[in-house]
């Protein structure tokens, strides 16, 4: 199998990106009156955000990556930026503006890993596709929309029309979403024709197609016009459907300390791969190596490995 050239791997992320403070582990929160303080053992102050995570994982595995993505010209985009910025993410294209905040998130992280979050949206609400330069955002060999439903000004017939410009020009289109503002069934099916690969959450789509078992939400995403479809399921694993064909690929998680990122992280483990030309199984199983050694640390993107190790006795 014949390498891609690095230029070829190069893989442009759009999305937001966050500061988390990530506390825990965080038996309850406080109830006013009642007991107003909880004490934690620790607090991270990290990047955050789909594009953002997805990034540095990329940065750590090996595959050359920028950020596209709007925060505030403030010091919580400061040190976002900074730690990013350590790990190798290219961030000059990063649109920073002195009348938004960069999004912030407090994660309360749970004993059992699960999460819960107070979110400041801040430069997400205003993040447009015409912030960005698209000569630059469109030279790579992958664009990947990542966090559809938590930028309304992009979300629809703007990130549709970004996706069919860049398939134009020969570069590979991605898409997944997050939670964000609340699913909306009109904006993904504006954008998944355009997506080569749609990986989402299997438990997000529940929400605006209820009643389909995961072989029937993937169908129903092909039929709806995405070229492949990487179901994510969470601690079963995931499924890769596409020309006929669907496969299981399980989980390779062996402990849970923080599920924050473990998605965005998949995204990045199954990118890298067919960056490096293996087919959507295999990515698949790049991915899963991915997302556990991210819930195996605090954090939305820590302690990723290298392309290689992912890889190590990866059955042809």
């Amino acid at each position: 199998m014949q390498t891609p050239s690095a230029s070829a791997r190069r893989v442009h992320c759009y999305g937001v990106m966050v500061l988390d403070a990530l506390c825990g582990p965080l038996p309850h929160y406080p109830v006013p009156k009642v007991q107003t303080q909880v004490n934690v053992s620790h607090v991270r102050l990290q990047p955050g955000g789909g594009a953002a995570n997805t990034s540095a994982a990329l940065a750590q595995i090996g595959v050359p990556v920028a950020l596209f993505t709007k925060a505030g010209a403030d010091a919580v985009g400061d040190l976002a930026l900074q730690q990013l910025e350590r790990l190798g993410v290219e961030t000059t294209a990063v649109v920073r503006s002195d009348t938004v905040t960069t999004p912030f998130t407090f994660v309360g992280v749970h004993p059992d890993g699960d999460r819960t979050f107070v979110h400041v949206p801040g430069a997400n609400r205003t993040q447009r596709v015409t912030d960005f330069d698209l000569d630059r955002l469109l030279d790579a060999g992958y664009l990947f929309y990542q966090d559809h439903w938590v930028m309304p000004e992009s979300d629809g017939a703007p990130g549709a029309e970004l996706l069919r410009q860049a398939r134009a020009r020969g570069v590979v289109t991605l898409l997944d979403e997050c939670w964000g503002l609340g699913p909306r069934a009109d904006t993904l099916e504006a954008m998944l024709p355009l997506a080569d690969y749609a990986l989402p959450s299997y438990d997000d789509l529940l929400a605006i197609y209820p009643g389909l078992d995961p072989a029937g939400m993937a169908q129903h995403l092909l039929r709806l016009g995405a070229g492949c479809v990487v179901l994510k399921l969470g601690a079963r694993g995931c499924l890769v459907c596409a020309g006929g064909e669907s496969l299981g690929v399980p989980s390779c998680a062996r402990g849970i300390v923080d599920t924050t990122g473990a998605g965005d992280c998949f995204d990045a483990g199954f990118i890298a791969g067919l960056a490096r030309g293996l087919p959507a199984r295999q990515a698949a199983v790049v991915g899963s190596r991915a997302a556990a050694a991210c819930i195996a640390h605090v954090g939305g993107a820590c302690g990723i490995p290298t392309f290689d190790a992912l890889c190590q006795g990866l059955s042809a």
